[in-house]
């Protein structure tokens, strides 16, 4: 089923070529770029796209070079690197040989593997293509589920007032490096979903990355009817029926096609809410297999197996859909499973039952359909733990359900080719999660001043040799008047390219205009400023940002200072983030989840000065380079644009740009080379996506691997306890009354006995605690039976020893849900305090 068939008869000795453009490994091969280069360096220029370059090579030029022995010695080089990693025991299958994972499967509304393959609309996307190449380095058993666009990422153009346009090219598979996926017989597989009065099929994709798959679902299917063909048209459609359906496909249809092809997998990854409908189909097949009609127990077995992480900081980026199309469109989905459609809109609610307009929300659905929660920052955990804490009403802000871990880059794709080399030098023939791991960087600390300064500037020589490349294309495609050739190799660089969007501030910069230019106009300190980035097609004021920019760029005094990259996209940010001195974030803050743009320069020698927020408040210290506005404890000051540009300036004028120009007798910034030195040592290890992927296997692959195993056994016995004794609690939670507890003080802590009636509920069923808060953090200590209260049904006095610092008033007594086999209170969320 997962063959592909090339079109092309390539000469003797050329025939792995074919394999090399399809396997998507050679996205982050540097010397791959060279071979494919060699065979059409103009299309290769173009599009980056070896597929499309193999199918459209002359056969004379293959055979002449099938003749160059250094090509073929280096193509050859390639093939048997590959084969020899294919054929080693990878790192997961040393380190954890009898694991109870079998498949991963990752659901992501968005691919970002390279920009030949252009599924991606930003930085969830990115992140998700780098996992996918690090489960393939790591040998991480991981199959991606995703939607075939036929747009995609959009390619941005500006008018002549400077304001954003989009064009849309059409995404023909057929120059794509993927191909159709076959059933046995050699018939194009399709999935059907089926949709109110219509059934749709679904033409099923893939792409490969070494042996880690990717498939993708499309629409576009001439057996369809024309309106149902354009469902995977938009990346992110913004009508919402399109984009329910969209989600449906990427959630049951997803599913469908793993169950179809038969591949054992029993953890379902989902990257955002949006693939949250795939916690329904998983209970439909759980129940159709364990021939059970039992909704809630087969939710109970298959959200053991589920992990959702979220990217989200605010409550309007989740997506909602109006009741009534959950209803028009998945009613048939929802009755099959034995639950009426409102209990199901339940799940995805925040009051189930009490407000009947209340939209219905995928991220509240993945959690209730998920045993495995997490934010990607330490700091996205608090505000994800506020976000959700309505969902666990009366816990602890600490006790939100909510763990993290941090996103990170996939190095090897984001090094440049200058620092691929200045790695490999000191670490040949290591492979790369090692290459890039704590241990090993710390060789940098060691190399001489000399040699990082001059790999340093030969990464920006090349960086402005391909922004120069990059400018003079599109000068054509926009009649752009700013001249490209005036990129001065000895000024200190400021790379600035995010989404434009307002929280992430692009355009803090232009607080004060004045100040700016002043820095700029400086010949004693030549600064310039890489700025790139789209806004969203329907973002009015992103958009304005940008026309903001190019504006000011445009003046005659700035027009060699500033420079816009239009179509900034994983290309030419491969080429900033590779020989950028100083990239800039200067998003409000707490709305940074993690973002990942300023991770991608510190194997590249470039540092950050960034807001404390997502990543980088983890990352900071003054060792690694700045923090603006520096720590606090308000998160208004840093959503202050007066205060926080105050505080970027006066960074830059007086510590960052003096500290590059500040040169020793060799000509060499010695304290700007010491933080390239630590940041290179200490930060490239801790945020790339073998440190994530390992936290992932650790938090949650293999703990949930294994329980999920436990509660599927007997036909999921387990689940059905856990489902029993959750019902019984819920019908007599309220049965449970305090006695007012007492403290008898002895010495230096106090003994506490307190009555407890618990009705008909068993006392194993729960726990007993005293709670308290000691030097600002949560102090719990678990209560203990004394003895039964002689007369009463499950009366007891219950009794524990605590500290003494903490007076009696300001203890209190609780009682929450306890099975040795539940997630609490993930899976059952009651709580009862005594005040």
């Amino acid at each position: 089923m997962l063959q592909h068939f090339s079109t092309r008869v390539l000469p003797a000795g050329l025939e792995f070529l074919a394999e090399l453009s399809f396997d998507l490994r050679w996205t982050y091969n540097h010397r791959a770029d060279e071979l494919f280069k060699a065979l059409d360096p103009y299309l290769w220029e173009l599009t980056h796209n070896p597929y499309l370059i193999i199918e459209t090579v002359s056969l004379d030029h293959c055979n002449n070079l099938a003749k160059d022995e250094t090509f073929i010695n280096n193509l050859n080089n390639i093939k048997e690197e590959w084969m020899k990693f294919d054929s080693s025991t990878t790192w997961f299958a040393k380190n954890y040989p009898d694991t109870k994972i079998k498949n991963i499967a990752y659901f992501s509304m968005e691919f970002g593997i390279d920009e030949s393959l252009p599924l991606y609309a930003g930085g969830l996307g990115i992140l998700a293509g780098d996992y996918l190449k690090t489960a393939e380095d790591l040998g991480v058993p991981v199959i991606g589920i995703g939607l075939l666009y036929q747009k995609g990422y959009f390619h941005q153009i500006v008018d002549s007032s400077g304001m954003q346009n989009e064009v849309y090219p059409y995404n023909d598979p057929h120059s794509l490096p993927i191909a159709p996926l076959r059933g046995n017989s050699g018939e194009w597989l399709r999935i059907a979903l089926t949709l109110p009065e219509r059934t749709i099929t679904l033409r099923v994709w893939f792409a490969k990355i070494g042996n880690t798959q990717l498939f993708f679902l499309d629409s576009n299917d001439p057996v369809n009817l024309p309106i149902d063909r354009g469902i995977t048209g938009d990346l992110y459609e913004s009508g919402k029926e399109i984009r329910l359906i969209q989600e449906m496909i990427l959630g049951i249809g997803g599913f469908k096609l793993l169950k179809i092809l038969k591949i054992d997998f029993n953890l379902c990854h989902m990257n955002e809410g949006h693939a949250a409908f795939v916690v329904l189909e998983r209970i439909y097949d759980w129940m159709i297999t364990n021939n059970c009609g039992n909704f809630y127990e087969a939710l109970a077995s298959t959200r053991a197996g589920n992990i959702f992480t979220t990217h989200t900081p605010i409550a309007a980026g989740f997506d909602l859909f109006d009741p009534s199309l959950i209803y028009h469109y998945l009613s048939h989905y929802i009755t099959r499973c034995n639950i009426t459609v409102e209990n199901f809109i339940n799940l995805g609610k925040k009051n189930p039952g009490a407000d009947n307009n209340e939209p219905f929300n995928m991220a509240y659905l993945a959690i209730r359909g998920s045993n495995f929660v997490n934010a990607v920052s330490k700091i996205h955990q608090s505000v994800s733990k506020d976000l959700f804490s309505d969902l666990f009403d009366r816990w602890p802000i600490d006790e939100i359900p909510v763990d993290y871990i941090t996103n990170g880059i996939h190095t090897p794709t984001w090094i440049s080719e200058e620092s691929n080399k200045f790695w490999t030098k000191y670490c040949d023939g290591l492979p790369e999660h090692k290459k890039f791991s704590t241990e090993n960087s710390k060789f940098i600390l060691k190399v001489s001043d000399s040699d990082i300064w001059d790999f340093e500037m030969k990464n920006r020589l090349y960086m402005i040799n391909e922004i120069q490349k990059h400018m003079n294309k599109m000068q054509v495609c926009c009649n752009l008047t700013q001249k490209p050739s005036f990129l001065d190799p000895n000024a200190l660089y400021i790379g600035l390219a995010r989404r434009f969007t307002e929280y992430k501030r692009l355009n803090l910069l232009l607080n004060d205009k004045n100040r700016l230019r002043n820095i700029l106009t400086n010949t004693n300190y030549p600064v310039r400023i890489l700025i790139g980035g789209k806004a969203h097609p329907s973002d009015a004021k992103g958009k304005e940002h940008i026309k903001e920019w190019i504006e000011f760029a445009s003046e005659p005094e700035l027009n060699d200072k500033i420079f816009f990259l239009l179509d900034y996209d994983m290309d030419i940010a491969q080429k900033l983030t590779g020989g950028i001195d100083l990239w800039l974030n200067c998003m409000k803050r707490p709305l940074e989840a993690s973002g990942t743009s300023g991770m991608k320069i510190l194997s590249n020698g470039g540092l950050n000065c960034s807001i404390l927020d997502g990543w980088w408040g983890e990352a900071y210290n003054e060792n690694v380079g700045w923090a603006i506005g520096g720590k606090s404890e308000t998160v208004q000051y840093f959503n202050d644009n007066k205060a926080d540009s105050e505080a970027l300036y006066g960074l830059l004028e007086n510590t960052i740009i003096p500290e590059f120009f500040n040169r020793d007798k060799n000509g060499i910034p010695a304290k700007w080379v010491q933080k390239i030195k630590q940041s290179m040592a200490t930060l490239t290890p801790s945020f790339s996506t073998y440190r994530m992927m390992k936290e992932y296997i650790e938090k949650a692959y293999i703990p949930m691997s294994e329980n999920y195993a436990k509660r599927n056994e007997n036909g999921g016995k387990i689940a059905l306890e856990i489902v029993e004794w959750g019902n019984k609690l819920n019908e007599n939670w309220k049965g449970i009354h305090f006695a007012n507890p007492s403290f008898e003080k002895i010495n230096t802590i106090y003994n506490v006995k307190c009555t407890i009636w618990l009705g008909i509920i068993e006392p194993e069923t729960v726990k007993v605690q005293l709670y308290t808060i000691l030097n600002g953090k949560p102090l719990i200590t678990d209560m203990k039976i004394n003895k039964s209260i002689t007369g009463a049904i499950n009366g007891f006095i219950y009794e524990a020893q605590v500290t003494a610092e903490v007076p009696p008033n300001d203890y209190t007594i609780r009682v929450i849900p306890y099975h040795p086999d539940a997630v609490a209170p993930l899976e059952f969320s009651q709580i009862l305090w005594q005040k």
